[in-house]
């Protein structure tokens, strides 16, 4: 039987077309569409939390470097920078003749904060500073690091040259690295400023410093602007050992 005489079979044959492409159609429009073309990345991480604590190895370390007995008759504090160079003399040429005086015999305690006057690589270096602190090691790093800067004449020092003398001085290098950038470590040097502001606003106007500038000392209070030699501190101090009876 030829198609042309068999017309139920052409119907037939239509009708499975016809589902075939009805099928073909939902299976499509199932499907997602195909994004356009364009550049594609992975998310990015979420930042880490802010530091809360710094990486430290020890406990009870006080709030900010210190020499001398908490209840001594005198306190010190000094702002610096160490990048500064009359921050420098004053270490080698005044500090040591305080220290054999009246630090060691209890008669001054030698608090250090930080006064940033020469932009970010003395804001990192004071970061550093906070990081050795953190450990326990902050006078020792103190001291190299002026020490660098000034009769090595390094310079600018990197955070990898910081990193170093972290390492040559035994301190865990893994904690530094990580303390040397974080926002505890930048929080600390806010603090210190705002501990210069709380200071200043102590001093009665008449004796209140023109200018600020490093090295910078309260004597129990009183400004002292400038590495000044030995013989201006120990005036100043023995007049408040005079008015404590000492």
């Amino acid at each position: 039987m030829s198609a042309k005489s068999s017309p139920i079979i052409w119907i037939v044959v239509l009708a499975i077309v016809g589902a075939g492409a009805l099928i073909a159609i939902s299976w499509i429009s199932s499907r997602p569409a195909k994004p356009p073309a364009q550049e594609t990345t992975t998310a990015p991480a979420p930042p880490p939390e802010p530091a809360q604590t710094p990486p430290t190895l020890i406990e009870n370390i006080p709030e900010q470097p210190t020499k001398g007995v908490a209840d001594a008759p005198v306190t010190i504090v000094e702002f610096a920078e160490f990048y500064c160079p009359f921050c420098a003399r004053h270490l080698w040429q005044t500090f040591p003749k305080i220290d054999e005086e009246y630090i060691r015999p209890g008669l001054v305690k030698y608090v250090f904060y930080n006064l940033i006057v020469h932009g970010e690589v003395a804001q990192l270096a004071a970061q550093a500073g906070e990081c050795a602190h953190a450990q326990g090691h902050f006078w020792e790093y103190h001291d190299r690091l002026f020490y660098v800067i000034f009769e090595e004449g390094k310079g600018r020092l990197s955070a990898e040259d910081l990193e170093s003398l972290a390492r040559e001085l035994g301190l865990d290098e893994e904690a530094f690295a990580s303390c040397l950038n974080s926002d505890w470590a930048k929080a600390e040097i806010e603090k210190d400023r705002q501990i210069l502001r709380e200071l200043l606003a102590k001093v009665p106007e008449s004796e209140r410093p023109s200018s600020i500038g490093t090295p910078l000392f309260f004597i129990n209070g009183r400004p002292l602007v400038g590495a000044w030699p030995y013989e201006k501190f120990k005036a100043m101090i023995d007049a408040e050992l005079a008015k404590q009876g000492k």
